[in-house]
Order: C-alpha cells, then structure tokens, then sequence
C-alpha cells in the first residue's frame, strides 16, 4: 500500500545534491557526486555537460512525521485535488548585468510563458497528474547588478534579502546568469520555516521558454523540477534501487536518466524507470509528467508548510 511504503522510508537523507552556496550553520548536505547532464550540438561543443540542479535539506524527511501527527492528511489532498486547485502566488524577480537579452534581461512574454508551462504541467494538461496547484503570476520586479546575476558564492542571501515578496505560500522565483553548468536551485517546503528568507526556486535566465537551449533545457521545465523540490518532492532517483523518493508510483531507478532513453530499466524491481517523470533529470522534452501519489505528497505537503 502506499502510506506503508512512504513510513517506511522516514528516514531518507541519502541522495541529496551538495549545494555549492555558502551553507547555512547547522544544516547538512549530501553529494551525490555524478550529477552531470549531456548536452548535445553546439551547446555540447561550448560547454560539455550540464547539472540539472542543486537542492538542499536540512536534516531527514521531516514530512513523513507530521503525517503520522495527521492521520486524516492523506484524504484531505485527495480532496483538496478534487476540490480544485490551489492557487499558489508567484514573485517573479529578474537579476540582470544590463538591459540586453545576454545580459539577463527575460522578457515578460517569456515569463508569461513559463507560468503556462507551471499551470499545464501541474494540471496535467501535459500528459500526469493534475496536482491540483495553479499558479498566479502577481509581480515581476527587474533588478540591475552584475554581481548578482552572476548568482555564486555568498551573494544569494543578500540578494533574497532585498528581493524575497511574501511569506512560505509565496513562490518566488528568481533568473539568473548560474554558470556554465548549472541549471537551478531549490529549497524544500519542510524547510520554508528553517531557511527564511533563502526560500524559493532559483533558475538559470536560459532555462526559461525561449531562452535559447532549444528543447533540451529552454521549455521550462527546469522551474517545473524545482518548483516540485519547493513542494517537498524528491528526485526520482533517490535512495537508488532501493528507493527512496517516497513515492510508491515511480519505479526505483538507479541513477538520474539523461537525455530521452527509451526502455530504461535499471533496477529488478518492476517498472522501467520514470525518465518522462519532471523530477528525473532528462531532456525538458523529455519529461511531461507527475504521478498521482507524487500529486499528494505535494498537496500534503502545503497542508504542512505553506498553506496560509
């Protein structure tokens, strides 16, 4: 059944991305240590690989244990999926060297656009789970400082510091220049509280739809990937064969799928692995879907960290 298989995982810490930001006192970080995406064509050629993202948990899963705390959780997503969607405010703030395109400078077309690509995918209109979450676009702030756009180091804080809108329920969503080799960031919802004002998504300025990666990385599914980590989800590949996602509806996989493979099976258990899952780590074009379980885990957990 699921709610025994999701207990029995309480203790998931293994498999967590070591982020390469100055560490908050007292939290702890877990390297998985291959977390390196192929590119193709000329992008290949400048670059060499990719990392799909970073993401940070401080300590076990905390969300298994407020379930136990509430046994009527479970129900209560579910009819909260039904009822019809949360609607969750998102602050979208754009971190630029100068007013060029190159320089960081999104368009509000292709904000516009990545909130589409939110809604549809967390609706299910691309092919999983309507999750029962929609989100509402209500500021876009522009802020010019070469240091930030190049968001590494100690910089992140400051800059939350003076950007962040609103309180956990608030998405808030932030472009930037991340190197060559990173694609995003994200902050889980068990920790909204924990973290303060660091809690949100951050994403590589590309990465957004138009942002000039083709359909390998710039169909916005990035957002879509941390958005999920903001809603407590996992990788799909946590914790190996043995698993470790906490969710009973995508097959164990060994390790993150890149690219689009086809007929993937790394693990005995049943079931090829989730490669079209947004919390993998292939292709935007690649992935399409959420699974109902992974549906509840994220309505669960804004029940337990970020509903109002």
């Amino acid at each position: 059944m699921r709610r025994s298989a999701r207990f029995a995982s309480a203790a998931i810490v293994a498999g967590v991305i070591v982020v390469s930001l100055a560490p908050n006192a007292g939290a702890r970080y877990f390297d998985r240590g291959t977390a390196c995406l192929q590119r193709t064509g000329q992008i290949a050629r400048a670059n060499g690989h990719m990392t799909r993202d970073v993401v940070r948990l401080r300590g076990a899963d905390r969300l298994t244990r407020w379930l136990a705390r509430h046994p009527q959780a479970e129900s209560a997503a579910v009819a909260s999926i039904a009822a019809g969607p949360v609607t969750i405010p998102v602050a979208f703030h754009v971190l630029r060297a100068d007013e060029t395109a190159a320089g960081g400078n999104v368009r509000n077309r292709q904000i516009n656009r990545q909130i589409n690509v939110l809604n549809a995918s967390y609706g299910g209109a691309t092919g999983g789970a309507d999750t029962g979450f929609q989100f509402d676009l209500v500021s876009v702030d522009r802020t010019t400082n070469s240091g930030w756009f190049r968001l590494t180091g100690g910089k992140e804080r400051k800059m939350k510091a003076a950007l962040k809108v609103g309180g956990p329920e608030t998405l808030n969503i932030y472009s930037a220049n991340l190197g060559s080799s990173l694609l995003g960031w994200a902050y889980f919802a068990q920790d909204a509280d924990a973290v303060g004002v660091l809690d949100g998504v951050v994403v590589h300025y590309k990465s957004l739809p138009g942002g000039g990666w083709g359909a390998d990385y710039s169909a916005g599914d990035t957002t879509t990937h941390e958005v999920g980590h903001w809603m407590n989800l996992f990788h799909t590949f946590e914790g190996g064969c043995k698993g470790g996602d906490l969710i009973d509806d995508t097959p164990a996989e060994a390790s993150p799928a890149y690219e689009c493979p086809q007929g993937r099976d790394t693990c005995t258990a049943p079931g090829l692995d989730p490669v079209t899952n947004f919390m993998d780590y292939t292709f935007d074009s690649c992935m399409f879907e959420f699974s109902p379980d992974q549906a509840i885990r994220m309505q669960e957990a804004w029940s337990a960290y970020r509903a109002p």
